[in-house]
């Protein structure tokens, strides 16, 4: 289960998200029947065994790690901090305009097919001109109709303050944000409902 939970965005972000929900309810299903068992061995070997409570005690810590473990706050550090050399050369590409975009006609750009894993789903970002400096979001999760979270490039720090958690429709990037943290210099990460 901690390996399913490990790898929860990754899942989340490929074909199986139709799997997901399944793969989650049948792993909360087996530790649910392995504290069962716990107990019920709990029980029988009470004056039998050596410490029969142990397999009690390790199902509950491992329900309490799996429950209070921050997973996607490790999983979302850990990607950012690989990738973040290379977000910053399609930022720099971007800017430079040495990949082709008009956002007259959309703000979503397709970025070279060697970063395509930078951005979930699919090699592209939104790039957006806010107070005429260029904002550009790595998706690190897209949902089926909307919702999305990623990590924003924000060349101007002051700009952060037009945006709030809970304020509908005030830019592509932050369409509906439900959370908004800064993460490094000019990096924000960026949940979207």
């Amino acid at each position: 289960m901690t390996t399913i939970k490990l790898f929860e965005s990754p899942l989340i972000n490929s074909v199986f998200i139709f799997f997901y929900t399944p793969i989650i309810l049948i792993g909360y299903l087996g530790l649910l029947i392995l504290l069962v068992f716990s107990i019920i061995y709990w029980i029988r070997q009470r004056n039998k065994a050596h410490r029969p409570f142990l397999p009690f005690v390790f199902s509950i810590s491992t329900i309490v790690f799996i429950l209070y473990f921050p997973f996607n706050w490790l999983t979302l550090n850990i990607d950012f901090r690989l990738k973040l050399s290379e977000r910053e050369k399609v930022v720099k590409m971007i800017t430079e305009k040495t990949i082709p975009y008009d956002l007259d006609k959309s703000s979503s750009v397709i970025i070279p097919v060697e970063y395509e894993n930078l951005s979930a789903g699919s090699a592209n970002v939104v790039v957006e001109n806010i107070d005429n400096t260029t904002c550009v979001f790595f998706y690190t999760f897209r949902g089926l109709t909307d919702n999305s979270a990623g990590f924003v490039y924000v060349p101007d720090e002051k700009i952060m303050s037009k945006f709030k958690v809970g304020q509908f429709g005030a830019s592509t990037i932050f369409y509906d944000p439900i959370e908004i943290t800064k993460i490094a210099d000019h990096w924000y990460f960026v949940a979207n409902t």
